[in-house]
This record gives structure tokens, C-alpha cells and sequence, in this order.
């Protein structure tokens, strides 16, 4: 026989009766096994979605069956990157942060890769406001750091202002003060930290206000200060001192009077007419920051009444431009008496309303609100499904069925019979099964 010549194979019978059956029974079952198998690897195809969650799995239905093929947590969704000027809120929803610096960049040389961790290392650094009698604002910017080290290593600010004004937009706090009034909408914890900080700013508005009338104009109409927390306690801390009222170091103090005239002395700035009510603001804003990050401390009177009284001035001092009067106009603190039972009526607002939307609790620390791109398994429609199963069946069939009868032939080839073909023996001279040609023979 030459190399080009073709050859094709003669058909036998294997010589076991019940071979065919059981070949065939087999071969029933290993089909539907393969189609089973196969529904599980060809039958799903790879879609993106978005998710809230970095850490979601997804449960199908062979995962019972095949537990090593269920992901794992975190192993579905790609990390959030960002970048300095980046903003982000938490899941809260208080305040809008804007990244201002990455200490330590882990996605590239300048991005931060963020894979839904809680932020147990971030607290507030420093409070920034600046207070204009004449526009009747308060402009607040509030730093917060992240640890060193922490997996979000990153500082962040969030600015917004409380006016009087109705021609200013002021932003923040959340998205409640265009949509307070609108069912379903509602974000009471905004809501609360909104109002708050409000009733604290208008303590110290109605005190500089008073205190510029009775001075005949001549105490400051603008004022500017920073101020820095004494001592770090994000979630994460076990310092004792943590527990304690919050201390604040003012680390920088302007004031500009009527005439335009700037004053950066500290001690004069911070007098008996703005220290008291400055710093019920000061930890208004400081504590309404640590609930947006999720911070249940002991020493948070939003969340714990009972330190109030070590927390807030109740009053403040009768001083020459601030006396006493009968409505207590820049003497009393309403945002003390507000807030320790708003049920009691106030000469200057009504704070009934807060009862609805009390108590006010914190989960434990706040992660990022982000939106993931995840890599989730969809079944395919039902044609895609069956040429996908029936072409991955037949393919994975016949090859194991043509292995199959290569070996049933090798193990029948170990019989002196095996090649011997008993149709031609019948109908020629060839000699019976089992009895060979002599060498030679014609």
C-alpha cells in the first residue's frame, strides 16, 4: 500500500451480545450528563452590571452542587478609582466630599483604588468658617483625614453655607433643603444635622447682630476663623480621650470691622460676645461631620444627650452689647433647649417637627456611596442555550465515544480471532473462524 493510496475501515460486530445495549444505555447517560455539564459552562454568558456593593455574590443554581465555582466576595466587581478633585458622598448622604490630596496612591502613580471599605480611619481635621453680618451667611469648609496607612489614604473636604438669604443656593446639607418637604424623598438624617447646624448659626447670628446694634456699629461685621480638633478619633481609636468633649485649638482668627479695618489678634477676636455661641457651632458642625462618617462616639451629643450640658453653652454671657433681655436674644442657646426636648415650644422657631424624625442612629462607620461595574453570569436566551449545549455535548460525545471504541477494539485485537472476518469466511473459500490460510496457500 502506498502513502497516497485510501483506505477505509470494515464494519465488525463486537463478538459480546450485551455490549451493544450497554454501550448504547451508557451512552444515553453520558449525554445527559454532558448536557448538564455543559448548560453550567456554555450556558451563561458574561454581562456588566451595576452594583452598590464591591463585595456582592452571585448565587446560581449549580453552585449547590459546585461550590467552587460560586465567586467570592469582592472577586465580581471592578474597584472605584479616583483622583484628586474627585467628589464622593458616604453612604449617610450628608455632605459632598472633595478629594484634596492621596497621600498614598495605589491605582497608578496619582489614583486611589477604593473596594467598598468602611472608613474606620477618617476624622475631621480642621473646621474653616467665615461669618458676614452684612449677607447675613456663614460659609463652612470641613477637612477631613484619613490615617496614614488606612486603605483610604486621602484627605477631603466638603463646603456649603447657612444664610438667610433666599437669593443664595446654598448646598448641602444633602439634598433635603429643596426636597424636605417632598415624600419619600426625605432624608431625616440631612434633615436633622441640617437644622441643627442652622439653629446653631442663627444663636451666633442673632449675638453679633445684637452686639452690633448696641455698639453703635462699631463691633465687627465679619469674622474667620480655623479651627483644629485637639485630638484625633476616628472609629477605629481606643484613646480615652476620645470619650471626652470634644477640645479645639483655634489656630487662626480675623475679624473685619465696619470701616473695613482687618484684625487678626486671637484674643481680641475671640471675646465674651462670639467665644460662647462660636463654639456650640463649632461642635454642631464637628458632630453632624462624624455621623456623615459614620462615628458613634460617647461624646457626640446629637447621638448622646446626656453629655450636652459638658458639650454646649446653655447661655451665653450678659456682656455691655449683649444684655438681658426679655426674649433672651442673643443670651439664650436655642439650639440647647431645641435640641434637648423639641417638643418644648421656642420663642424662635418650632422645632416640633424633629420628633418625627428622631431617634437618629449610626450604623458603625460609613463607606463610600459608589457605583461598581460587575462582571455577572446571564443565562442565554433559549436558542443561544441549545446550539451552545448541543454543540459542546456532541463534540465532547464523539470524541469520547471514538476513544471509547478504540479501546474496546484494542482489547478485542488481544483475541487470536479478532482478524478474521466472518462474512467473508461464509462466502468464500476462506476456511472457518479460527482456522488460518497456511503461509503460502493460494
Amino acid at each position: 500500500m502506498g502513502y497516497f493510496d485510501l483506505v477505509y475501515p470494515l464494519t465488525r460486530t463486537f463478538p459480546w451480545r450485551w455490549i451493544g445495549p450497554l454501550s448504547y444505555a451508557g451512552a444515553f447517560i453520558v449525554i445527559a450528563f454532558l448536557g448538564v455539564i455543559n448548560a453550567v459552562l456554555v450556558g451563561y454568558e458574561t454581562v456588566t452590571v451595576f452594583q452598590n456593593d464591591f463585595r456582592v455574590t452571585q448565587d446560581l443554581w449549580h453552585h449547590k452542587y459546585m461550590p467552587y465555582r460560586a465567586a467570592k466576595p469582592g472577586t465580581l466587581c471592578s474597584p472605584h478609582l479616583y483622583n484628586v478633585g474627585d467628589t464622593f458622598t458616604t453612604t449617610n448622604e450628608v455632605f459632598a466630599w472633595t478629594i484634596q490630596s492621596i497621600r498614598t496612591a495605589n491605582a497608578g502613580s496619582f489614583g486611589l483604588s477604593y473596594e467598598g471599605d468602611a472608613l474606620r480611619d477618617c476624622d475631621v481635621q480642621g473646621i474653616y468658617m467665615t461669618g458676614d453680618l452684612r449677607i447675613s451667611s456663614i460659609e463652612f469648609s470641613v477637612m477631613v483625614n484619613c490615617t496614614q496607612g488606612s486603605k483610604f489614604d486621602a484627605t477631603a473636604t466638603t463646603t456649603f453655607k447657612m444664610t438667610s438669604l433666599p437669593g443664595t443656593l446654598a448646598p448641602l446639607l444633602g439634598i433635603t433643603r429643596q426636597l424636605a418637604d417632598e415624600d419619600n424623598r426625605k432624608n431625616k438624617l440631612s434633615v436633622v444635622l441640617d437644622r441643627l447646624i442652622r439653629t446653631a448659626s442663627e444663636d451666633l447670628g442673632d449675638r453679633i447682630s445684637t452686639a452690633y446694634v448696641n455698639s453703635k456699629g462699631t463691633r465687627p461685621v465679619l469674622f474667620s476663623i480655623v479651627a483644629n480638633t485637639h485630638t484625633p478619633c476616628p472609629a477605629s481609636s481606643t484613646d480615652p480621650a476620645c470619650s471626652q468633649p470634644p477640645k479645639f485649638d483655634i489656630v487662626g482668627a480675623a475679624q473685619i470691622d465696619s470701616t473695613g479695618a482687618l484684625n487678626q489678634e486671637s484674643s481680641v477676636i475671640l471675646d465674651d460676645v462670639l467665644t460662647a455661641p462660636l463654639l456650640n457651632l463649632i461642635q454642631a458642625v464637628y458632630a453632624a461631620v462624624r455621623i456623615d462618617l459614620g462615628i458613634d462616639s460617647a461624646n457626640n451629643f446629637i447621638l448622646h444627650k446626656d453629655v450636652m450640658p459638658k458639650t454646649l453653652n446653655a447661655t451665653f454671657p450678659v456682656t455691655a452689647v449683649t444684655p438681658a433681655n426679655k426674649d433672651n436674644v442673643g443670651i439664650q442657646a436655642h439650639l440647647y433647649s431645641a435640641w434637648l426636648d423639641p417638643s418644648k415650644p421656642d420663642s424662635q422657631q418650632n422645632y416640633t417637627f424633629l420628633l418625627d424624625l428622631l431617634p437618629i442612629e449610626v450604623g458603625g462607620p460609613a463607606t463610600l456611596r459608589v457605583v461598581y461595574l460587575c462582571q455577572f453570569q446571564q443565562r442565554k436566551t433559549p436558542g443561544s442555550l441549545f446550539i451552545s449545549v448541543l454543540v459542546a455535548t456532541l463534540s465532547m460525545f464523539t470524541s469520547g465515544w471514538a476513544v471509547y471504541i478504540l479501546l474496546l477494539g484494542v482489547f478485542l485485537r488481544k483475541h487470536p480471532d479478532s482478524n478474521v472476518c466472518e462474512g467473508h469466511i461464509i462466502n468464500s473459500a476462506y476456511p472457518p473462524s479460527g482456522h488460518y490460510l497456511p503461509k503460502g496457500s493460494p
